[in-house]
């Protein structure tokens, strides 16, 4: 499991998204309710909180934006899918980081070149999800 002392980078305005062991985003459901959701920063854990009347319901899916651009963070290769870049503190390598945007699928990836490295039950095959 990578640690949380990464960088956590919006692609389109380079703004930190990371904050106190959490990313923050802003976020909107297909119910077009909107609210703020702060995920766990490790890479693999899928704990988040948000406001108690900000209600996700389960298989939902919740667009993610940059919560200083806006800008929207679904990535340009699955709709399903949002992406940030991840600095790693030790060394400076970068990765671009997908996280689904369906409330409880728990699949994760992070890529760098060539490398692929998925985290989470739901993960499957980076390919498929990505290079149709």
């Amino acid at each position: 499991m990578i640690m949380n002392n990464n960088d956590y980078i919006c692609p389109n305005c380079k703004g930190h998204l990371n904050v106190g062991g959490f990313l923050v985003f802003a976020t909107r459901t297909e119910r077009k309710h909107k609210g703020l959701i702060m995920m766990s920063s490790v890479v693999g854990n899928y704990e988040y909180t948000h406001h108690n009347k900000f209600v996700l319901n389960d298989a939902e899916k919740v667009d993610f934006e940059c919560p200083i651009c806006q800008s929207d963070l679904t990535s340009n290769k699955n709709k399903d899918h949002a992406m940030i870049h991840m600095v790693v503190e030790e060394d400076g390598s970068e990765y671009e980081l997908y996280f689904s945007k369906i409330t409880g699928n728990k699949s994760t990836y992070l890529v760098a070149n060539d490398a692929v490295e998925s985290f989470g039950e739901d993960a499957s095959e980076f390919e498929e999800l990505f290079y149709d």
